[in-house]
């Protein structure tokens, strides 16, 4: 198992490889380019960001919650804050 999870990288670049030998009428599916899409990006995020792509959603929860939250509300009609008698 830690083979996989140590050459995962090569597997999928292996993978990708390996779509463009399958059948020409099976290149035309839309799940085909959903599949090369997905590995190319995969492949890609994990070449620039030096991380697993497993580790993208933690990325974005860091990023997102780094930020203040916002002192105003931009639409005041939104939301009115309740009267507490």
């Amino acid at each position: 198992m830690s083979m996989l999870v140590e050459y995962h990288l090569y597997i999928m670049i292996a993978a990708a490889v390996s779509l463009i030998f399958l059948p020409s009428e099976w290149r035309k599916s839309k799940l085909f380019m959903l599949a090369v899409f997905l590995l190319v990006f995969s492949i890609g995020y994990e070449l620039i960001m030096k991380e697993p792509v497993t580790k993208m959603p933690s990325r974005i929860n860091r990023v997102l919650n780094e930020e203040p939250p916002p002192t105003h509300s931009e639409n005041v009609k939104y939301y009115r804050k309740p009267d507490i008698d």
